[in-house]
């Protein structure tokens, strides 16, 4: 395996969303309105963020394109608006690790004994998307991002469905009506034929009573990339308690290209 697909596998679910610019929430001022309101659904949405200085946790990834696919493990550690620290996993042994910064990835091969780093803006142009920190870190909690104030609402069933809809995109989120998780979200972008679909599963509280997706599926399909498919199935979490991200590069290490 090449380091190039290597590093591609460290990094992927990170560079595959990372394909526009990212509007979190922000908060709404509040004034009387209707509590079915496409208002009062996004301040709902607002409070039931998962809200993390630090992340500390292990899952299974799965990962299938059209040219890999790749099982193992990873521990993930995230401090808010710094850094995301990823080990990765086979048999019980770490076959790489990957440091991402608001600007930098840094990787070691383990396999090949050597290590990269890169710019967000080299890999934004290497795979024709923009980077996002941001939209890393909102996956990584299960937070929604892409909110704009252009939004409507509807109610389908048990489900709350928001619309943005414009002539170059349209983004749509799906949350449970009784508790307002987010349950599923789709980005389009119909013009470059770039879609983006993510699932929120298994919902459960961390040790810190905070409501928590432990089950991502997400599939993104794009010229540039193809289809990727990748599920993040998380087995243990731990918030806010601030935790160490180890990445020092042993001297044996070449720097590969």
């Amino acid at each position: 395996m090449s380091f190039s697909i290597r590093l591609f596998y460290a990094f992927a679910f990170f560079a595959a969303l990372g394909m526009m610019g990212c509007n979190t929430i922000k908060k709404v001022t509040k004034t009387e309105e209707n509590p079915n309101s496409t208002q009062a659904i996004l301040r709902k949405l607002e409070t039931q963020q998962v809200k993390a200085k630090w992340l500390d946790g292990k899952a299974k990834i799965d990962f299938h394109s059209n040219s890999l696919s790749i099982q193992g493990t990873a521990l993930i550690k995230m401090q808010k608006d710094s850094a995301v620290w990823i080990s990765l996993r086979k048999l019980g042994f770490e076959v790489a690790r990957a440091l991402i910064t608001p600007d930098s990835v840094y990787i070691l091969d383990r396999f090949n004994d050597d290590y990269a780093s890169y710019g967000l803006e080299y890999l934004a142009k290497e795979y024709q998307l923009p980077p996002s920190f941001t939209i890393l870190q909102q996956i990584l909690l299960g937070n929604p991002f892409f909110l704009s104030r252009n939004l409507s609402s509807n109610t389908n069933g048990d489900r709350l469905e928001l619309l943005d809809k414009s002539t170059d995109k349209e983004v749509r989120y799906s949350l449970e009506s009784a508790t307002f998780r987010l349950r599923n979200m789709q980005y389009i972008e119909p013009t470059v034929d770039r879609q983006l679909n993510l699932d929120f599963e298994e919902y459960n509280q961390t040790p810190d009573k905070q409501d928590f997706s432990y089950l991502r599926k997400l599939s993104f399909n794009s010229q540039e990339t193809g289809k990727v498919e990748i599920g993040i199935q998380f087995s243990q979490v731990t918030l806010n308690v601030p935790t160490t991200m180890p990445f020092d590069v042993p001297a044996k290490f070449k720097k590969g290209k």
